[in-house]
């Protein structure tokens, strides 16, 4: 990850991957949105909850009503049948369990940006080297990502980190981006995206033209500790019991 001090003056910095309890996170929608007020100088979070886009349209409005000084983008992380896909700037469900293909069309019909979270990593859910060299092949298709993200503080996020980060220089040359992947709230702003301005729009318009950069830390071993058991909870269990009854809901719903 780039040293924060090599930067250029006046970029703003943004977390684009964030998990509240809407999904596996540990942190309320707005004890998170308190913390990146007091406690870090983002300019733009993203809030990205596993395939449920309620939280980050819950942070939209506090933000708004509260008048914070940055804003948020609302995303949600996609569980397509071949790992993550990260949706920035979308505001409605994306079917999960698709195809890596079929997700980055429902992703771009919103008029939201695909980023590859944790590209490659074996420690969690994540989009392998197939994938991203057959994605790349049909970009002339209008099938593409708009972004990777290389800063990934946790361990899930660096065992392939300079793998992805070759692949990338090689072969993709998308935008470089960095993300905490927080799911407590004393982690958000571990990782960032480095961009030229400050607002959402900015952020967006920085992405496509690749003026980036991925800065962060890496945690400590207390940090990935820190609510471990709680978080396994929330991940392996009470998550996906709560979506499977969403989902069953949503097609007996279909059939009345």
């Amino acid at each position: 990850m780039h040293d924060q001090d090599a930067v250029p003056d006046g970029w703003g910095r943004a977390d684009l991957h964030v998990h509240s309890a809407w999904s596996d996170g540990l942190d309320a929608v707005g004890q998170i949105l308190e913390q990146v007020a007091e406690h870090t100088a983002l300019d733009v979070v993203a809030i990205t909850d596993h395939d449920d886009v309620r939280g980050a349209l819950e942070a939209r409005d506090l933000a708004a009503q509260r008048g914070y000084r940055f804003e948020v983008v609302p995303g949600v992380e996609v569980t397509t049948r071949e790992g993550h896909v990260l949706a920035l700037f979308v505001e409605r469900p994306i079917s999960m369990l698709r195809s890596v293909e079929w997700t980055l069309d429902a992703v771009h019909a919103q008029g939201g940006l695909a980023i590859v979270p944790h590209p490659m990593s074996w420690l969690i859910l994540s989009v392998g080297q197939r994938a991203l060299r057959r994605v790349a092949g049909r970009r002339n298709e209008g099938v593409y990502f708009d972004g990777i993200e290389l800063a990934g503080p946790s361990w899930a996020g660096r065992v392939a980190a300079q793998r992805a980060a070759d692949l990338n220089a090689t072969l993709l040359h998308l935008p470089a981006l960095g993300g905490s992947d927080a799911h407590s709230r004393t982690l958000v702003g571990t990782a960032v995206t480095r961009f030229a301005g400050r607002t959402a729009d900015e952020l967006r318009r920085a992405i496509a033209a690749g003026e980036t950069q991925h800065v962060g830390r890496h945690w400590t071993v207390a940090e990935h500790l820190h609510g471990l058991p709680r978080q396994l909870w929330r991940s392996m269990i009470a998550h996906p019991t709560e979506k499977a009854a969403r989902s069953l809901r949503v097609r007996l719903g279909s059939r009345l």
